[in-house]
């Protein structure tokens, strides 16, 4: 992450904004997309929920567990205090996650969700069922899409907007979960695909272990990304409701990031040996056309 000093609020403003582009290409390029008066908040809120995922996904690698769970819990209880208009002064994050506090008022429960996502996490819960997966998928990738909606629409309309916006967040994470099923098991010894659907399509993580695509995989690997698109599709009734600029900066956030998904099927199921990633020059055409349902098709047909 950058460091810079931070003497004046224009230095934290640049910390904020290059720390979110060095830990999310995709979601600030999305980001520029959004009306400017909201953008700074998207940040702050960005590396809140960074904050909290780099202690299950990192910090736990450099401590251990029990300590990642102490951890947890002191942000939970830094959470209660900057809520409450109490922040650790000392900390950039805490002094601005306030203000965007005051100023948009950010929905309580998804940000505590995030953290209970952590303990899932840290914890060691398994993931058994479809059931499972998305009930994760809620507490990391759905509250995220809860958490945004005060900077996308008027209050009024955020009750009839969370479950779109929470089916999109859901839908991210099980891409997430697509793309990282190497990385998670190698550096985290962590599975979030179903139990039930490993056994279903006789898959087992000794095999995952590998590095290798075992048969069965990619039929397994497409009923995870069916799971996201479904969701996806689902979501995009909601997301073409908001006003102009924010439909358009989410909407090109979802494009991007399901074309991750795409992007696995290209390097032929291995999401164990690489790691699946969009190009700048496709995000760019995704902006433009969402060409995801042509190219999958492609890429499913010449498959093996």
């Amino acid at each position: 992450m950058p460091t810079l000093s931070l003497d004046t609020r224009a230095d934290e403003d640049e910390w904020i904004w290059e720390s979110f582009r060095y830990h999310s290409r995709t979601f600030s390029l999305a980001a520029y997309l959004l009306p400017r008066s909201v953008q700074m908040s998207v940040a702050t809120l960005y590396l809140y929920c960074r904050r909290v995922d780099s202690i299950a996904d990192q910090r736990v690698l450099e401590v251990g567990r029990k300590r990642a769970l102490r951890e947890v819990k002191q942000v939970r209880d830094r959470l209660d205090d900057t809520l409450a208009g109490r922040p650790p002064s000392e900390t950039v994050l805490w002094r601005r996650l306030a203000e965007v506090h005051e100023q948009s008022a950010l929905p309580r429960g998804p940000m505590y969700e995030l953290i209970e996502g952590a303990l899932w996490d840290l914890e060691g819960r398994p993931v058994v069922s479809e059931a499972d997966l998305v009930a994760y998928s809620n507490l990391v990738g759905g509250s995220v899409g809860a958490m945004m909606l005060p900077f996308l629409a008027s209050p009024a309309r955020h009750d009839a907007l969370e479950p779109t916006a929470r089916k999109l967040g859901i839908a991210m994470q099980i891409t997430n979960i697509v793309r990282d099923v190497g990385e998670d098991l190698n550096e985290l010894d962590r599975v979030y695909l179903p139990e039930r659907w490993l056994d279903e399509h006789d898959v087992s993580v000794k095999a995952l272990r590998k590095a290798e695509v075992p048969d069965g995989y990619p039929e397994l690997l497409e009923a995870a990304m069916e799971a996201a698109e479904q969701r996806y599709v689902e979501s995009f009734e909601g997301v073409a409701s908001l006003p102009f600029r924010s439909r358009y900066g989410i909407r090109a956030a979802a494009r991007m990031y399901r074309e991750i998904m795409n992007e696995v099927r290209a390097n032929d199921y291995d999401n164990l040996s690489q790691r699946a990633y969009v190009s700048l020059r496709r995000k760019l055409f995704l902006l433009l056309h969402d060409g995801y349902e042509r190219r999958k098709h492609r890429l499913v047909s010449d498959a093996p």
